[in-house]
């Protein structure tokens, strides 16, 4: 029997910073006027609107399903305007999939 202590095999504890509000209402603004991911944001849509209809929507994975979206357009702002290092981090994309799963709660279609 080692007496080492054992390695602990969790994740290491991250430490939660706050959205970057500006970067966050800069990439909400390029995804909403980005033509190549209406598509996405239209299928997303769709998407919500079936799960209402069938009655199986749940309102806390909306966050999770609106994140594919925020991902795509952070990729696409970080190919068109970035430098080496990732623009937006991961606090800010989830900031705005959670803003957006509000702002669409209501089911109206955008």
């Amino acid at each position: 029997m080692s007496l080492l202590p054992k390695k602990s095999r969790g994740k290491a504890k991250r430490y939660a910073r706050p959205a970057d509000q500006a970067a966050l209402r800069e990439l909400d603004l390029f995804a909403e006027n980005t033509g190549e991911l209406y598509a996405q944001k239209k299928a997303i849509l769709a998407n919500i609107k079936r799960r209402r209809e069938k009655g199986t929507y749940d309102p806390a994975k909306a966050p999770k399903l609106w994140m594919y979206w925020v991902d795509a357009a952070a990729r696409r702002y970080q190919k068109e305007f970035g430098s080496g290092s990732p623009v937006f981090d991961k606090p800010t994309r989830e900031a705005l999939a959670q803003e957006l799963a509000q702002r669409y709660a209501s089911g109206e279609e955008g």
